[in-house]
């Protein structure tokens, strides 16, 4: 991508360092830093001064074999079910519109194939007159869990029924119990940044790479139920195998827009923003404005941030 780039300097050790410029690819497991910060600064002007909830929709594996075969429709079919029971739901149980921002993520953070769809939503709906806030009757509850799971699975089932490739999965998967976390993530841009990774980028990045022998990958990873670190190691064809499963088709959108959060509904977020500014006090505001998402570069040695300074590349 050429020889320009970022030479990043500590003032505290002296230690320096290379960025090369972004190869502009999302796959790439070392760009994509500078996309996920633009990002962050458009999501945190859009922000609400509301609780926000993370909703998770997670399907049988036996679907799995179905998502490899078709990852892009079988994304857009999952796309589709959760879009329509989350405004479903929101009509029902707040009488009114409701915005969501969806993610889909094909992986678990060990790397194995688990296709789910995260989503982001503000605690609230607008009304359909556009002039008032609808509140959830407690602030830190959204939706139940298990009747808006078993919507989602007759919406998931309606949408692949008539699907030939639909045939091999079996019976019992038809009527199991889908998964469908719903919680609440607070006020703050804390859940912005993590759904971040995941609109920019690939299933892992450069820094957890920890060894590489010229045989076997060795890699990081927390897990989920126990939060520790653990450690994987795979033959390179292995790692190459895992980590190609994850690359969506070109063009494929990762991440969907809907309710007033839409593309087309923008107007409606910006009447919720301005009943939510009248009636939130100004603290609130201020806390959210002063976020920082500024890309920062800390130096491995002594922690220090670097400084920054634009630069061709060193000869090879």
């Amino acid at each position: 991508m050429g020889g320009h780039g970022i030479v990043a300097v500590c003032p505290g050790c002296g230690h320096h360092e290379f960025h090369y410029q972004s190869c502009g690819n999302r796959n790439c497991p070392r760009c994509g830093h500078h996309k996920v910060t633009e990002w962050l600064k458009k999501r945190q002007q859009e922000m609400l001064p509301v609780n926000y909830f993370m909703a998770t929709f997670t399907l049988p594996h036996e679907y799995n074999n179905l998502f490899r075969k078709s990852p892009a429709q079988m994304a857009n079919v999952l796309f589709g079910a959760v879009s329509e029971s989350l405004k479903e739901f929101g009509l029902s149980k707040l009488h009114g519109t409701i915005g969501f921002m969806m993610v889909y993520q094909s992986w678990c953070r060990n790397g194995d194939f688990h296709p789910h769809v995260h989503c982001l939503i503000p605690g609230g709906a607008l009304s359909k007159n556009e002039e008032y806030w609808l509140w959830p009757a407690k602030r830190d509850f959204l939706f139940p869990e298990k009747p808006l799971s078993r919507l989602f699975r007759g919406k998931f089932n309606a949408l692949i029924k008539d699907l030939p490739e639909a045939r091999a999965i079996p019976k019992s998967a038809w009527f199991k119990e889908y998964v469908v976390d719903v919680e609440c993530v607070g006020d703050s841009m804390s859940s912005f940044k993590y759904l971040a990774a995941y609109t920019q980028r690939g299933f892992i990045g450069n820094d957890r790479i920890e060894n590489y022998d010229g045989q076997n990958v060795t890699f990081r990873y927390t897990d989920s139920r126990t939060e520790t670190i653990k450690r994987r190691t795979v033959t390179a064809l292995e790692f190459m195998e895992l980590y190609l499963q994850h690359v969506m088709p070109k063009g494929f959108q990762r991440i969907r827009y809907k309710g007033f959060w839409g593309i087309a509904a923008r107007k409606k977020l910006v009447s919720a923003r301005k009943i939510l500014d009248s009636v939130c006090p100004f603290a609130a505001r201020r806390t959210m404005e002063q976020f920082d998402c500024s890309v920062e570069y800390r130096c491995p040695r002594c922690k220090t941030i670097m400084t920054l300074q634009h630069s061709r590349a060193p000869p090879q």
